[in-house]
């Protein structure tokens, strides 16, 4: 006796819960036309000399009129009866598996995660049918598994092309979408543009891709500091290019990962090796290092935007990857003599913060706050903190621990349990040396705080600020203003004496 397992038609309603972006769902389709010239390029080469053209594939979005809809078409190869046939089974592998193409899923679930109905209209090249087929996603998984399908007869045999159109979208595309799509597709394609074998366009606007050549920092013999790099991690074959950024930018470093060609991880969310570039780190190295490393014999993610990483094999190319790369990794993490640190503020936005700084102190609400003359009692004081703090400390649990010699430091960053009109901090000392800090986060000034590096400042001064009363507290026996700004200072001064000590141990290795 045998059970067979069975896949019910409704699967294909879940493809519209895949963890996918859009930018990569499209590249779903880009994947196909580029493998179908790659599959028959000098066919089709010998067809696109004679028109004067190259292979294009044209995406559109139309989120006007009646029904919104995707178009994404193509003058590749095109497909006959039995290969449009093969190429709406799910889950069966191309004739080459080893190109971008490579599950059989991608056109099927990229199109379902996208809309519930689509269409496929296709002509090879040579042949003289066109053939269209509907797809409608509602209707299959009510058990209904036929396609609608239609043939044109006596179609030019010179023509060649696929064109998929998706309606009934899950979800609106607009806005900053639209400028990602655009900025993730000319990263993927990078490859494809550099070899002039294809032109992509969204909405009737070409794409291409920009190198970073002319931004890499060059010595003073004028060479370039940028170094290929070719390795073996358990017979599979690495290899890439690293560089560094002559004027750093974190938005533009971290590695691309290449796999068949094709960026599935990278700017502009590039990879960001942990063992190379630390954990949400904002030094020199952040700033400056980046590369591109193609892993085209290791498997790639069902969707596409990754490496599917096996056993300890990330583990394994980071760490060949930092040795193969260690010269540039010291070079990058070394301030240059002849500019200053990317990170300081300019002498404008030093100016903009003075004068911003001098409306604020001269402002009617600032001589509101300071002409205050009546305080409540300081028990009442303590008690209404007590009252916010105390449900926060029995119902949570704690945002960051540490244990700092003698001392620990609880940090709760709170959303809820507080309001826009409690304290911007609370911090008590508890029991045990044990110093507890409340940050609200639905105060006001917490609106301002723009970014994650401003946002670090700002929870380093509300942490700091009860580290040093707790240290002057201790030494002083009282809160002595002196003692803690000194105190404050130090611990101040802790995040650029890591970046130092980190320099010092990369120019041991």
């Amino acid at each position: 006796m045998s059970i067979n397992i069975e896949i019910g038609l409704n699967a294909i309603a879940s493809y519209r819960r895949l963890d996918y972006e859009i930018w990569y769902a499209l590249a779903e389709f880009v994947d196909n036309s580029t493998q179908s010239y790659e599959n028959d390029s000098e066919e089709l080469d010998a067809a696109y000399e004679e028109d004067g053209e190259g292979l294009e594939v044209r995406i559109t979005y139309e989120r006007k009129g009646v029904e919104p809809v995707f178009r994404i078409a193509d003058n590749a190869m095109g497909m006959n009866y039995d290969e449009l046939q093969h190429a709406l089974v799910v889950a069966s592998p191309p004739t080459n598996p080893n190109g971008r193409c490579r599950y059989g899923m991608g056109m099927k679930t990229a199109s379902c995660w996208i809309g519930n109905r689509w269409t496929i209209t296709t002509k090879r090249l040579g042949e003289t049918r066109e053939y269209t087929v509907e797809v409608d996603v509602r209707k299959i998984e009510a058990g209904d598994p036929s396609l609608k399908t239609s043939t044109i007869e006596g179609i030019d045999p010179e023509k060649h092309y696929t064109r998929i159109e998706i309606f009934d979208h899950h979800r609106e595309f607009k806005g900053r979408t639209i400028g990602k799509i655009k900025d993730y597709l000319k990263s993927i394609y990078r490859q494809d543009f550099r070899r002039d074998t294809l032109s992509l366009f969204y909405n009737d606007e070409i794409l291409r891709w920009q190198e970073f050549d002319s931004r890499l920092r060059t010595n003073r013999a004028g060479e370039v500091y940028r170094k290929d790099f070719t390795f073996k991690i358990d017979d599979k074959t690495v290899h890439g290019w690293a560089g560094i950024l002559d004027k750093g930018a974190r938005a533009d470093t971290g590695f691309s990962i290449l796999h068949a060609d094709r960026v599935v991880k990278g700017w502009p969310n590039a990879w960001r090796p942990e063992r190379i570039f630390g954990h949400n780190r904002n030094d020199l190295l952040n700033q400056r290092l980046l590369g591109e490393i193609h892993l085209d014999e290791f498997e790639v993610t069902h969707t596409k935007d990754n490496i599917q990483w096996y056993g300890d094999d990330e583990e394994k190319v980071e760490k060949e990857l930092q040795q193969q790369i260690s010269n540039l990794i010291s070079v990058a993490r070394t301030p240059w003599k002849d500019q200053k640190d990317a990170r300081g503020p300019s002498e404008g936005e030093v100016d903009v913060a003075i004068a911003e700084l001098r409306d604020e102190l001269l402002s009617p609400e600032m001589i509101d706050k300071i002409s205050i003359t009546v305080l409540p009692p300081e028990d009442e004081l303590t008690e209404s903190l007590e009252r916010i703090a105390r449900p926060v400390k029995t119902q949570r649990q704690p945002d960051i621990r540490a244990k700092l010699d003698q001392m620990e430091v609880w940090v709760y960053i709170v959303g809820s349990d507080v309001g826009p009109h409690d304290p911007y901090v609370i911090s008590e000392p508890g029991d045990d040396d044990k110093v507890i800090v409340i940050i609200n986060m639905q105060h006001p000034h917490v609106s301002h705080v723009e970014g994650e590096q401003a946002l670090i400042n700002y929870f380093r001064h509300c942490v700091y600020d009860a580290v040093a009363e707790w240290q002057a507290q201790r030494l002083r026996g009282k809160l002595d203003p002196n003692t803690v700004k000194m105190l404050k200072d130090q611990l101040l001064r802790v995040s650029f004496q890591m970046e130092q000590h980190a320099q010092a141990d990369a120019g041991s290795e």
